[in-house]
């Protein structure tokens, strides 16, 4: 199943380029030009990451990606900006952003990010996975013990 990505910038240009390049990777992408209308979407949906333009007009992307991290909070976000400033590049990742891109970005940039973001999203899934699994052949091997 390919992975599920939100994309929120209020400018079409971005938006195309980002499903262009992402969608060629086999990727199912939503793109949304307006902050509000990407928010109602990340709370009513689960995606695999979500890409956000920091500077919109109606709604900042900061808020945006706090909202995410409180209703989904194992969902990567990576953070897009036309203004290189290194005081809100700081504060998204402490608010919990994967990473921070500045635009304009080169298809190599976005899609290295992206792939970092899935496969640490696939490991976290594989360890839980796994976790689970030892944790049920350990109850079963302690339920076995005491029988006896």
């Amino acid at each position: 199943m390919p992975a599920k990505i939100l994309v929120v910038d209020d400018e079409e240009v971005v938006c195309r380029a980002v499903a262009r390049i992402l969608g060629g990777g086999g990727y199912e992408v939503e793109t949304v030009q307006d902050g509000a209308e990407g928010m109602r979407r990340a709370e009513r949906s689960v995606y695999d990451l979500v890409i956000l333009d920091i500077m919109m007009p109606d709604v900042s992307g900061l808020d945006i990606l706090q909202r995410v991290k409180e209703s989904h909070p194992d969902t990567d976000v990576i953070m897009i900006t036309g203004l290189a400033q290194i005081d809100t590049a700081v504060q998204s990742m402490k608010l919990g952003a994967f990473d921070y891109i500045q635009k304009p970005f080169t298809p190599e940039e976005l899609t290295l990010s992206v792939e970092r973001s899935l496969e640490r999203r696939r490991l976290l899934r594989e360890n839980t996975l796994l976790r689970q699994k030892l944790d049920a052949l350990y109850e079963d091997g302690y339920d076995h013990y005491q029988r006896f």
